[in-house]
């Protein structure tokens, strides 16, 4: 009965330790995916410096290299599309693009029918002052952004700094053996470095993708369109749209509708599904695992998670397939050798 209760304490106790880290769950996975990638530099550094120092750089490297880019490309896209709809508005009102529409019956009488019911004008408006409000906000306006952004910073140099300590600490936790701990911590390494390199090279294809098409069709600034969809494309739902979308609608609204059916094709067909087709084919390479069970582990992480669900995701994943090994191993040879279980995984794995 003592046992019982101790058992149920016990899981009360870690069920409220989840309610308390779960508000909290993206910025510690992005800070661990960080450690691990960032782990071969921060090593050299740890070599010639203080642990503490150490820390402190390789996080002020990561900050400088990843973060502060992102934040001056984020804020330069709403900036441009905020002066886009601005323009959009502007041609509604004009002369020009009434009869341009007027040339074209069936858009015409589309467009008069959401004009009748909606007051275009004033939506585009609206639309370019929360483009405007949330370049501000994304930057330097958002006290929970900023939060989170110094929480996952502060986070990654505890785990730079107490790697050791905190490795320590989970294999005393661990039921399994030495060599079976390492085993996992080395699928999990794994996983993080093929789920962001993979994540990362799909990214930069879908950006140079979309990219290249603005170059082709004669857009402004085919670079930083570029990288905005490679950033943009991180996020679940719209994604690289909210870069290309807006640039089909202006090239309509001036008469290039060739032009603008060409980018909405080439966006929704190509820069769009290549991202489900591509990322788990890396993946799956990288891990040995069905390229099938990669695609439905990233999208369960992201519906579960978020967007850190495309690391959580092929990492629960990786590590159950290890555990479910693991098990099939000590049931049959493994526990007939002296080499303990895993070993025989990986001699197995790896002839």
């Amino acid at each position: 009965m003592r046992d019982a209760a101790s058992v149920l304490i016990t899981l009360a106790a870690l069920y409220l330790c989840w309610v308390l880290a779960r508000p909290f769950l993206a910025l510690i996975t992005w800070a661990l995916a960080l450690a691990v990638v960032a782990h071969p530099w921060h090593a050299r550094l740890e070599r010639r410096l203080r642990p503490g120092a150490a820390a402190g750089l390789s996080v002020l490297i990561v900050a400088l290299v990843l973060i502060a880019p992102a934040a001056l490309v984020v804020q330069r896209l709403f900036e441009e599309l905020g002066d886009t709809a601005r323009v959009i508005g502007t041609d509604l009102n004009s002369l020009g693009f009434r009869g341009l529409i007027e040339r074209y019956p069936l858009f015409a009488s589309i467009f008069h029918w959401v004009e009748s019911r909606i007051d275009l004008n004033a939506e585009l408006k609206r639309m370019a002052g929360t483009l405007a409000s949330q370049a501000s906000t994304l930057v330097g306006g958002s006290v929970w952004v900023l939060t989170q952004l110094v929480l996952t910073l502060v986070a990654l140099f505890y785990f730079f700094r107490d790697r050791r300590l905190l490795l320590q600490f989970i294999r005393r936790l661990m039921p399994f053996t030495e060599d079976e701990t390492t085993e996992l911590f080395r699928r999990v390494s794994q996983t993080i470095y093929a789920s962001l390199y993979g994540n990362l090279a799909v990214k930069l294809v879908q950006g140079l993708l979309g990219g290249l098409m603005f170059w082709i069709l004669g857009l402004p600034a085919p670079v930083l369109c570029g990288l905005a969809m490679s950033l943009l494309a991180t996020l679940p739902v719209m994604g690289a749209s909210l870069v290309w979308g807006p640039a089909a609608i202006y090239l309509a609204m001036n008469g290039s509708w060739i032009k603008a059916i060409v980018l909405c094709c080439w966006g929704l067909l190509v820069v769009s599904v290549i991202d489900n087709v591509l990322y788990p084919i890396l993946v799956a390479g990288e891990l040995r695992l069905h390229t099938l069970a990669v695609f439905f582990a990233v999208l369960g992480g992201l519906i579960a998670f978020g967007v850190c669900g495309v690391v959580l995701g092929p990492a629960i994943l990786a590590v159950t397939f290890g555990l479910l090994e693991l098990w099939k191993i000590r049931g049959g040879t493994g526990l007939e050798t002296d080499e303990p279980p895993i070993a025989v995984a990986v001699a197995r794995e790896d002839p």
